[in-house]
């Protein structure tokens, strides 16, 4: 099957490139030329056959003139025959750009694999290299070398990523639920534009029908993983954060979204946890993924910097107030069908403020959604919820117990039981036979085959700028997430993840570290405050870091976004030199017309919203007769999905195809003898990484001196006793916090507030485990656990039963319930005689070997489960017991006496 080309060398010659690419056998060569006469046109020509490497050596020789000589590109030539190496061992082709004149040539010449999944490596690109097509090399010209300047500050060194086997613009469970299983794993790897950043790069060369196997597809963003290794087994978690190349820009430049319904700052995170004992194979392996998604609010709305002045922050206006919010629903049209349902939307921007800021967006954001939500069915209408971030902060000052971590804990838990999550095997029976208390609600649904658990729906989360606040709220998701992913694993007995364990704060670095990418990326600056900061845990350093962060974003924001949005604009192809506009990139004062073009109009249904244009199209009106038809007259005709991308229709050498044994076969390089050395090797790095816990909620007991960073609870309730002043002053550097309009506000309506949609998804009963009666009325949240709710020993132990036997789980149905009423009415007679032979028989009559050892041991050793000893009780209690059982032995009354005979008499 065709696959993609590993190692590629780039040969010149005065009138071509011959481009030589060669599998991850290395025993199947490739050829592309690449015409250098026209400078201004891209000719291409790929001879469809595979070479070996003897006939590739004897191709190189005729090209040469016979000679074997091949100078290298930084070498003198001192002749004009021969070949000219400008690059070897490359790892594959971006793309082809064109300015104003000739073509260039990008190839990515290193890159280092940083991630794993399964049998699919994700390398992350170190450096690439341009080579001009044109025969005089690069053009002189003042205007054609700014325009490779700009083209080249986008830096392809920093978070691009890609992978040879592995489709990183989709999710792990699009990967599995596009194979076909049942035929070895076949898969066709298309990828999603929507996250590819080279696809304008690519697009000349698919135009020449050139094959896919020597093209490379990058994605933008952040790839991490770790290994936890527990006396258990071996697990690894990556996490994948994929940037949109729709709508994407600077922080203030980019703001709501486009007619279409891009958002700006839109990034898809995902998290991977993969038992290493098990195969690689998704099929046969064990994974599980969870897929969670940030973006701006999706409206016409714009921020000025001009208007801020030189302290404060850019008035937000509303560009354009929609009625029918066209905007926000082709925005969650697309989310509806990449996801499905149900949609939590997590709106953390501030309602209450001194001066009205941040309150605008959350009034006309309801507003939209109140309005999508009325052409909705109950089961499929979006999840509005609104979390004061900054309020809550405050409150916590005087309420250490309304914790932001916690009560976004308590949320995300009720929202991921809702949507689920995807893995790979079925969930264990013991959960089905002993539920778990924290999957009461757990909403599962299955692949069409039944082979895999599936996700369905998604949580989205944004505040202004979709950074500081959603990544925590993100982490905490996250953080839930992962519980309820081990203990479907097997690994946890709970869903519940303790914040102060080893693994927490492992995810924690990676979800900081995944903050800093994306603000890097989108504001010029690192996260303002991290986790930390909402933990309270933040030591002198971590605010100090915070100004600085401060500052930088500012000089950033003011000096820097203009350049790196023309940039983006020419890497993406939304601004092409001489067509686009006749002006150049430089000297346009706006790029609004790039991103909202005139001739760009939505036609979809303001009522039925969920359907695309094409939909709206293939509807058909039929003349019906009332009588006969009296359901209705629209018909939908079946859509038949076409892939416009491709070059020739059915050819099968230029699509890309994988299977199993291949993924299996590129993984352990069955085709050759592995050095031991190098496998040892990879072993070793792998253990040197990884952290070694006992448990997977254990906390650290080393780095004493590293822990000071954090707080106890004696340095919080010295802290408390701090004069207002210290406060004050961390209140005014906080620019989250600076426009509440109470100092502590400790009401919970000012701190969450949620639609009636909310309730009604998470009042739902799940499907694996129905075990607590729901009440449909609107329930308060749970207020948040603290460490002295945590159940004691002696609670444990005499929970013991309860826990094994699933006491508290058993329901009377009322069906049950009519069929034993009955029962009790006909009264219950038997034979004295029948009675005696099948009585049970007393525990104390049973002969048991003193020195058997009871099958499990609790708590109270004295008990085991055969028999069972009274524990010793003091002198104390045992009189108040037989004075209490006194009235029980006491003679009745003649009253009494006389109306029990009546009542024998009547019987």
């Amino acid at each position: 099957m065709p696959c993609r080309l590993r190692k590629i060398t780039v040969y010149e010659t005065k009138s071509r490139f011959y481009i030589i690419g060669c599998d991850s056998t290395g025993s199947r060569y490739n050829v592309l030329k690449i015409d250098r006469i026209d400078p201004k046109a891209l000719i291409t020509g790929e001879p469809e056959y595979d070479y070996t490497r003897d006939e590739i050596l004897e191709l190189l020789a005729t090209i040469s003139d016979g000679s074997s000589v091949v100078y290298r590109s930084s070498s003198k030539k001192g002749t004009k025959s021969g070949l000219v190496e400008r690059a070897t061992n490359a790892f594959g082709i971006l793309g082809v750009v064109r300015f104003v004149e000739g073509y260039y040539l990008i190839i990515i010449t290193r890159a280092h694999a940083v991630a794993t999944l399964g049998y699919h490596p994700v390398y992350k690109i170190v450096e690439v290299a341009m080579i001009p097509i044109a025969m005089d090399g690069v053009s002189t010209s003042s205007e054609e070398q700014k325009y490779v300047k700009l083209f080249q500050s986008v830096d392809l060194s920093t978070d691009f990523y890609f992978s040879y086997s592995y489709d990183l613009s989709r999710t792990f469970q699009e990967n599995a639920l596009r194979s076909d299983w049942s035929n070895n794993g076949q898969r066709r790897l298309e990828a999603d534009d929507k996250f590819i950043w080279n696809s304008f790069l690519l697009e000349p060369l698919r135009k020449n029908l050139i094959s896919e196997r020597w093209f490379v597809e990058i994605v933008h963003g952040y790839v991490r993983q770790e290994y936890i290794f527990l006396p258990i087994g071996r697990i690894s978690l990556t996490i994948i954060g994929r940037r949109s190349t729709k709508y994407a820009g600077t922080r203030f430049l980019k703001r709501g979204a486009n007619p279409l319904g891009h958002v700006a700052n839109y990034v898809e995170t995902e998290q991977i946890v993969w038992d290493m004992a098990s195969s690689g194979n998704v099929a046969n392996g064990r994974f599980s993924s969870f897929v969670q998604m940030r973006g701006s609010v999706p409206m016409r709305w714009s921020q000025d910097p001009s208007t801020r002045g030189v302290v404060g922050k850019p008035l937000i206006l509303i560009d354009n107030h929609e009625p029918h919010a066209q905007t926000a629903a082709s925005h969650f049209r697309d989310i509806r069908n990449i996801y499905g349902d149900p949609i939590v939307i997590m709106n953390l921007i501030k309602r209450n403020e001194k001066r009205r800021h941040e309150g605008v967006l959350h009034t006309q954001f309801l507003k939209n959604i109140e309005y999508l939500n009325q052409f909705l069915d109950d089961s499929e209408k979006l999840c509005y919820l609104s979390f004061d971030v900054a309020r809550c902060n405050k409150a916590a000052n005087a309420m250490p117990s309304i914790n932001v971590l916690n009560v976004m804990e308590d949320i995300s838990m009720k929202s991921i039981l809702k949507n689920g999550w995807f893995q790979s095997f079925p969930l264990s029976e013991s959960m089905k036979i002993r539920p778990r208390e924290g999957f009461d609600t757990l909403d599962a649904k299955y692949s069409p085959d039944g082979r895999f658990m599936i996700q369905h729906g998604i949580c989205r989360t944004n505040c202004v700028d979709c950074l500081d606040r959603t990544n925590v709220a993100q982490f905490v998701i996250a953080k839930v997430a992962l519980g309820c992913q081990l203990c479907a694993l097997g690994i946890l007995d709970e869903p519940s993840l303790s914040l102060q364990s080893e693994v927490c704060r492992l995810l924690e670095d990676m979800f900081d570290e995944h903050g800093d990418t994306m603000a890097l990326q989108y504001a010029g600056s690192q996260l303002v405050h991290s986790i930390k900061t909402y933990k309270k845990t933040a030591a002198f350093q971590e605010r100090r870091r915070d100004v600085f962060q401060t500052l930088s974003r500012y000089y950033s924001n003011t000096f820097n976004d203009w350049d790196k949005q023309m940039a983006i604009n020419l890497f993406l192809g939304m601004f092409r030199p001489k067509i686009t506009s006749l002006k150049n990139l430089w000297d346009l004062t706006s790029d609004y017309n790039l991103h909202f073009p005139y001739s760009l109009k939505i036609r979809t249904d303001y009522c039925a919203w969920t359907l695309t244009e094409k939909q709206l199209d293939d509807l058909v009106f039929l003349e019906y007769d009332e009588k006969e038809n009296q359901e209705g007259y629209v018909e939908i005709r079946s859509m038949e999905s076409v892939d416009g991308r491709r070059g020739s229709e059915g050819s099968e050498y230029r699509t890309l195809q994988f299977s199993s044994d291949e993924d299996f076969r590129d993984y352990h390089r069955t085709y050759e003898f592995t050095s031991l050395d190098d496998r040892i090797g990879r072993l070793f790095s792998i253990e040197n990484r990884a952290i070694q816990v006992d448990g997977i909620n254990e906390e650290p007991t080393t780095h004493a001196q590293f822990l000071k960073l954090w707080k106890t609870s004696e340095t919080k309730e010295k802290e408390t006793k701090k004069p207002a002043k210290k406060e004050k002053e961390k209140e005014e550097k906080e620019s989250d916090d600076e426009d509440d309009e109470e100092g502590n506000s400790t009401q919970w309506s000012d701190v969450v507030e949620a639609q009636q949609e909310w309730y009604d998804l998470v009042n739902r009963p799940g499907n694996v485990a129905s075990s607590k009666t729901i009440s449909p009325l609107k329930r308060e949240p749970t207020p948040p656990r603290s460490s002295k709710n945590r159940r004691s020993l002696l609670s444990t132990g005499l929970l013991f039963a309860k826990d094994i036997y699933n006491l508290d789980h058993l329901k009377t149905q009322p069906e049950e319930r009519k069929y034993y009423e009955k029962y009790a009415v006909t009264a219950f007679k038997c034979n004295i005689r029948d009675w005696e032979s099948v009585k049970p028989t007393l525990l104390s009559e049973f002969k048991l070997n003193p020195e058997l050892d009871a099958r499990r041991p609790t708590f109270f050793t004295a008990d085991d489960c055969y028999r069972s000893e009274p524990p010793e009780v003091s002198g104390n209690s045992e009189r108040f017991y037989m004075k209490s059982a006194q009235p029980l032995t006491t003679e009745c009354s003649n009253r009494d006496y006389e109306f029990f005979s009546k009542y024998m008499e009547a019987r």
